[in-house]
């Protein structure tokens, strides 16, 4: 008996040390870092950045797109996913979001490379990438038609490119609603709006995303179509019959970035954006065929950027303006010169 009991008091040993050991495994693992991102941009770039962090920070990821829609949903998905940062997100996109309370201030280790135009003055976003606004234009049409690619806001509005433009819904913002509040706050009000009445005359076709605007260029159904410059760029480079300029009289600086969110890892969110602005972050994105986006870590180097853009004629955005009265700006300069024609 008493050999009995000892057997049964040496097992239970056993299955106490055991269980001692799942179940501080259990919590070590509980307590490894993770971090939740919510992205508005492609997905291969993301999941490569993310396993990337992971293997050099050790810290988990989950990526999570965040769903179209409308921006009050897209809102309201951000602050009940339980997400701890947003990447992909644009300056006017990050300023509504701040509106709400949504964002939790940042501030980066290098946060002095950092242009103040391409940030937030409580650090509550910081910009990642730049992009800038081009043409695609379709060569067969233009020869046809007897032109030259445009080079200027001013050329967009030459006779026999009537019928011929292509643009994004400007409700989705990039190039298409760039172009509108570029050219406002470069030419003031009036100027802009007879720009905009005058192009209205050249029904210009506006169309749901940025892939739809450019197969319309592409298959030769649009002549010119105004996209973010790294994406004519990079086609330019792939097709032989299409081909990017740059419009010498106004552009705009179409910043993506990332903001950390009030998620409960906080934390871990500051890393990742220490991550999302280091060289190596920028040498993912490039290995990912989008190198033509001019990224801060990259060094706020202009002479960089100048490789491909020249000098070019961009406002400092007032985004109290620009995100603030959007559906404002949108609405009149689609409906300008509307009663007059």
């Amino acid at each position: 008996m008493k050999k009995f009991l000892a057997v049964i008091a040496a097992a239970f040993c056993i299955l106490t040390v055991l269980n001692t050991a799942h179940t501080a495994g259990k919590d070590e693992a509980e307590k490894k870092e993770q971090v939740k991102i919510c992205i508005s941009m492609p997905v291969d770039i993301a999941d490569a950045l993310a396993e990337d962090f992971t293997k050099a920070s050790g810290v988990e990821t989950q990526v999570l797109p965040l769903p179209p829609g409308s921006a009050e949903n897209r809102f309201n998905f951000l602050a009940s996913s339980g997400s701890d940062v947003w990447l992909g997100g644009t300056a006017e996109e990050f300023y509504l979001a701040a509106e709400r309370g949504l964002l939790v201030s940042y501030q980066p280790e290098e946060a002095y490379a950092i242009p103040a135009e391409f940030r937030q003055n409580n650090w509550l976003w910081t910009a990642l990438y730049i992009d800038h606004i081009g043409f695609l234009s379709n060569k067969r049409n233009l020869h046809y038609l007897g032109l030259y690619a445009p080079e200027s806001w001013q050329e967009l509005l030459a006779e026999p490119l009537k019928y011929e433009l292509a643009l994004a819904d400007p409700k989705s913002g990039g190039a298409g609603y760039g172009m509108m509040t570029a050219l406002w706050q470069l030419k003031g009000e009036r100027a802009a709006m007879d720009y905009a009445e005058q192009l209205n005359r050249q029904r210009p076709e506006y169309f749901v995303n940025l892939q739809e605007t450019i197969d319309e260029v592409r298959q030769g159904y649009k002549t010119v179509a105004v996209v973010p410059l790294s994406v004519a760029l990079l086609l330019e480079r792939s097709e032989e019959n299409l081909f990017a300029t740059i419009p010498a009289d106004g552009n705009k600086n179409l910043i993506s970035g990332a903001a950390v969110l009030n998620g409960p890892n906080n934390a871990a969110a500051g890393k990742f954006i220490e991550y999302l602005l280091s060289n190596r972050a920028a040498e993912i994105v490039a290995e990912k065929g989008h190198g033509l986006v001019w990224s801060l870590s990259a060094a706020a180097d202009d002479e960089l950027r100048s490789q491909y853009t020249g000098k070019m004629l961009t406002p400092v955005d007032d985004l109290s303006w620009t995100a603030g009265q959007k559906a404002n700006v949108i609405e009149r300069w689609l409906t300008a010169g509307r009663k007059a024609q």
